[in-house]
Parts: structure tokens; sequence; C-alpha cells
């Protein structure tokens, strides 16, 4: 088969599932697209070189979705850290500021993201889908191929399972603190 006709195949047969896996991870539509046709463009030169024969494309091309996701958020969060400015009134050298309200906040994420690591996937993803993405629970439904009622059972869940957690630890820190 010639390799135009053996990408045309590959494409239409993984298209669907690939933009779902980008558009699932990513914050905007046109990021995705943009992901997406860096994927098949690294796809298409792999063919072009024919060193070695891909015995499963739609694996390989997860792959290459993984690699690419991962470089873009790094560069992303590069870019965002460079951009960043000090403030100009920061007074680096005072030992008595209060904690900074973000801070506390911030550590909250930390926190929910290493539980929400310990979910399992199907409730990871709509728990990201809804809170992370503003995400409505029929727009997760079809997303994930659930039930609108198993979204809110899984959201509920996770939530109290999250809840329960954090107040788990807090409930240690304060202990340790006393």
């Amino acid at each position: 088969m010639e390799q135009n006709e053996q990408f045309d195949r590959i494409y239409e047969s993984t298209r669907d599932d690939l933009l779902r896996f980008l558009m699932l991870r990513t914050n905007a539509a046109p990021e995705a697209e943009d992901l997406f046709q860096e994927i098949y463009r690294r796809f298409y030169l792999r063919l072009q070189k024919n060193a070695f024969p891909i015995r499963n494309p739609k694996w390989y091309l997860f792959s290459v979705a993984r690699k690419v996701l991962a470089g873009f958020y790094r560069e992303k969060a590069e870019r965002s850290e460079r951009e960043q400015p000090m403030p100009e009134d920061t007074d680096l050298t005072a030992d008595d500021t209060p904690i900074d309200e973000q801070l506390l906040r911030d550590e909250q994420k930390t926190q929910v993201w290493r539980l929400l690591q310990k979910e399992p996937e199907l409730n990871r993803r709509a728990f990201l889908l809804y809170y992370g993405y503003d995400r409505s629970q029929k727009q997760i439904a079809k997303a994930l191929g659930i039930s609108e009622e198993a979204v809110r059972q899984r959201l509920y869940r996770t939530r109290g399972r999250i809840r329960a957690l954090l107040e788990s630890e807090n409930d240690k820190r304060e202990r340790r603190t006393e």
C-alpha cells in the first residue's frame, strides 16, 4: 500500500479518538487543533522515513500525543514563568509578612491534584472537566460516553472522598503543630 493511502486510512480511523483525547487535555479548541496537526505531521514524516514498520498506528499516535502534550505544557509553564513580572512594591527582606491567600489556594490545589491522582480514571476526568474546564454534566457525559446520572454520582463521590482526605490531612497537620 502506498504511504499516502496508508496515512489517509490511519487518519480516518484514529482522528476522532485523538481529537477527543486532546480536547479533554487542553483548555481550548485552537490549542487542541494545533497539537492535532503536529501529531499527524510527525506521524506522516515517520511514515516517509519508513525506517521500521509501525505495528500499531493508534498506539504510536497516542504515544506521540502524550509527548506533544508534555512539551506543550512544559513550554506554556516556562513562558508563563518568564512573563510574570515581579511586583515593584515587594519587600523581600520582611520576615513578618502575612501568608498570601493565593499561596494557600495554590497549596490546596496541589493537595486536591495529588488526591485526584488516586481516583479512578473516569472519576478524575469527570472532576477535571467539571471543575477545571467548566464543562456541563451533559457535555461530560457525552465526552466520556456515560450517562449524566453517572457523571453526577462520580462528581459527588469524588468530592466527598477528596473533602474527607483533605480534612484528615488538615487534622493531622494541626495535631503536629500542637
